[in-house]
């Protein structure tokens, strides 16, 4: 199984440099703290607030600051293909975006998605919040998939971020269908 760190630096596309989501992070804060609002943001793309595509847009104001750079980290990584065991821009599988995700604000997560599963204090669908993890599976002894919650905007409609294996790292809404079926549980990790 992969690691969550990588030893050396990876090329995502030709000519451009890996940036790990802790160097993304890093960079963040420091644009924030010499009080820029312009400039380069985790994805690539530049310009004002207006500008930015659903890849790079903000949590909502109102997170906790490490929530926020989390979820910021995790949706860096959107339209990364998926990979079993990766946790690079080249290849990303579930439990390892939110490894490397969490990495951002200086937490190690377990790197498996069952052993995620009992990372943190359980959590109601009802009561769930940005940052949560959510699982998937068959049962609560076969946990296979994981994502975190990034918005909630209602009862129905609860978005997530996880690497799909035939989509990549992408967005979804945690009551459509597919994933009510599937669903096993919810987890506060014990950082928020």
């Amino acid at each position: 199984m992969a690691a969550c760190q990588t030893s050396g630096p990876t090329f995502s596309k030709r000519g451009e440099e890996y940036r790990s989501a802790r160097e993304i992070a890093a960079a963040k804060r420091a644009a924030r703290k010499s009080g820029h609002r312009k400039g380069k943001y985790a994805g690539g793309v530049t310009g004002t607030s207006k500008d930015r595509t659903s890849r790079t847009r903000m949590p909502s104001g109102n997170l906790d600051r490490e929530v926020a750079t989390v979820i910021e980290a995790a949706r860096s990584y959107t339209g990364v293909p998926y990979r079993w065991g990766g946790t690079t821009r080249v290849g990303m599988d579930c439990s390892g975006l939110l490894c490397t995700s969490f990495q951002s604000i200086n937490v190690d997560l377990p790197r498996t998605s069952d052993e995620q599963s009992r990372y943190g204090t359980e959590v109601k669908p009802k009561d769930l919040r940005e940052g949560d993890l959510v699982f998937f599976g068959s049962s609560k002894r076969n946990i296979t998939h994981v994502g975190m919650v990034t918005e909630v905007n209602g009862p129905s409609d609860v978005r997530f971020i996880h690497a799909s294996t035939s989509l990549g790292v992408i967005e979804n809404n945690l009551y459509a269908k597919h994933y009510q079926k599937i669903f096993v549980k919810a987890v506060r990790p014990p950082v928020f």
